[in-house]
Parts: C-alpha cells; sequence; structure tokens
C-alpha cells in the first residue's frame, strides 16, 4: 500500500502530540524536552530566545532522524558507543546525556547513510572550469604576505630565532620554540600592532619579538603577492570540494524525498 506524505500545518490539532510517523507518536513532552537540550547543549553558540520558527525547524529534523533510522537499519548501517563518544570529544563536549547521544548517533547515521547514496558521485575537469570561470569573484583575494610563524616561550629564545631569521638562517630547534606553517594573510586583516612591526611589507622583512600572554611571537616575510584572483591550479581541489558537497546534497535530497514517499508523515505545527 502507497502511503502519502501528510503535513498538518495549523489545522486537526492534537493536544499533547506534536508528530506521528508511521503510527509512532512524538509527545508535545517529549519533543520540548529533547528541544531544550539542543539548544542549550548542541548549538555551540549563546543563541538566544528561542522562536516558533526554531523549534519548527527542529521538529522536521527530529522526524528526519527518525526515519533515516530506520532506513540506516535496514541498510546494516550502525553507530557504536566509541563513534560517538569520539564525535562528543571533537565538539567539546564532556557533560552527556541519552538526547544528546541521540543526537550524534542521528548525525552520524545521516552521514553515513549520504556516503553509501552518494558513493558513485563525482566531479569533472570540465564541471571545475566551468565553476571556476562563472565565479571567478569567488576566488578574489586582496594585498597579502606569505608569513611563517614562530613562537619562542621566553625572550633569550626569541632574541635568537630572530636573528636567525633575519640573518637568513634556519631557526634554531629547540625546546619552547614551535615554527608554524607557512601560510598567506590579508594585509589589512592583520592586527595593527602586527601591521606596525611588518612595515613596509618587504620580503625577508622579519618582525622583532611580539610579546604575548604565551610567548613571543616571531615573524618573516617569505612572499608578497598584489591583490587578483587565484589562479584555477590553486583553487582546484576547493573546487572540487564545493561542487561534490552540492552535488552529494542534491542526490540524497532527491533519495530522501523519494523514501518519504513510504511514510504516512503527520507534523502538528499548531502545538509548539
Amino acid at each position: 500500500m502507497h502511503l502519502v506524505l501528510l503535513l498538518l500545518l495549523f489545522s486537526l490539532s492534537f493536544s499533547g502530540i506534536v508528530a506521528r510517523v508511521d503510527g509512532r507518536i512524538v509527545t508535545k513532552e517529549e519533543f520540548e524536552k529533547a528541544f531544550r537540550a539542543y539548544w542549550k547543549e548542541i548549538l555551540h553558540f549563546n543563541p538566544g530566545k528561542p522562536r516558533k520558527e526554531d523549534k519548527r525547524r527542529f521538529l522536521f529534523e527530529y522526524v528526519k532522524g527518525m526515519i533515516l533510522e530506520d532506513v540506516a537499519g535496514e541498510m546494516g548501517i550502525f553507530v557504536s558507543e566509541e563513534d560517538v563518544k569520539k564525535r562528543l570529544r571533537t565538539w567539546g563536549i564532556r557533560r552527556t546525556n541519552d538526547l544528546i547521544e541521540k543526537f550524534v548517533r542521528r548525525e552520524i547515521l545521516a552521514e553515513r547513510l549520504e556516503d553509501r547514496i552518494t558513493e558513485n558521485v563525482s566531479v569533472s575537469e570540465e564541471e571545475i572550469e566551468a565553476y571556476y570561470l562563472l565565479n571567478r569573484r569567488e576566488f578574489y583575494y586582496p594585498d597579502q604576505v606569505k608569513l611563517l610563524r614562530v613562537v619562542a616561550e621566553d625572550r633569550r629564545k626569541a632574541k635568537r630565532v630572530y636573528k636567525a631569521l633575519r640573518d637568513g638562517r634556519p631557526v634554531p630547534t629547540e625546546e619552547g620554540v614551535i615554527i608554524g606553517r607557512e601560510r598567506w594573510y590579508s594585509i589589512q586583516a592583520l592586527p595593527k600592532r602586527i601591521r606596525r612591526k611588518l612595515w613596509p611589507y618587504k620580503v625577508g622583512r622579519v618582525s622583532r619579538p611580539i610579546k604575548f600572554e604565551t610567548g613571543y611571537l616571531i615573524l618573516k616575510i617569505i612572499d608578497k603577492r598584489k591583490s587578483g584572483v587565484l589562479p584555477l591550479s590553486e583553487v582546484r581541489d576547493r573546487v572540487r570540494r564545493k561542487i561534490l558537497r552540492m552535488k552529494k546534497e542534491e542526490v540524497f535530497r532527491r533519495w530522501f524525498r523519494e523514501i518519504l514517499k513510504g511514510y504516512k508523515l503527520e507534523l502538528y505545527l499548531k502545538e509548539l
């Protein structure tokens, strides 16, 4: 029997029930408890007071998670307790409960389902070149300098690092000296304090040690470039990842729409 998707937005209010998924009930109490945990523990910023639209969006995602759990089980896709703990550590969440672990488990399941459904999705060189040509403004950059960053734990070591960089010698390898990777930085985005130390931004310029709470920072300008558009050779992998992400999301959306056709779904948004 082919079941239809049924969204009840403002009518057919059922007291104490916010959703039915193939006969399974999501009570208002269950929903509110889950939403409070999500709003306070999962969001990684201060979200303020939730709006009605926030609750509606969360209900859609909550029900979607229920459906994806069903499908994942049928496809033999599971998430272990260690997988959940690892993700929680990545998020920096130490205090946890069953609800938070449920959110995490569903997120990982969704990711693994998407990987399975979109495993044959690829990006051609023609797609990369076309995207680059049509979106060149996305790859504009301002005046930049490539900086080598070195941090020394005390002033004595910082002076040795400064002299070595100034003289063109390798940075001394010793405990308490951390050599960072060379990276491009927008000159205007650099803190004023650092811009003063590097002016007039000539290649080879070395800043005198800059005191910070954690030690001393020494910078050397390795290269410099005027504003312009990054060449395709430098952004090819970035473009490939972006196109792949967009294509996978579209394939997964179409797949999920087909999955929904096998469910009778009722959402009582008036109860939120």
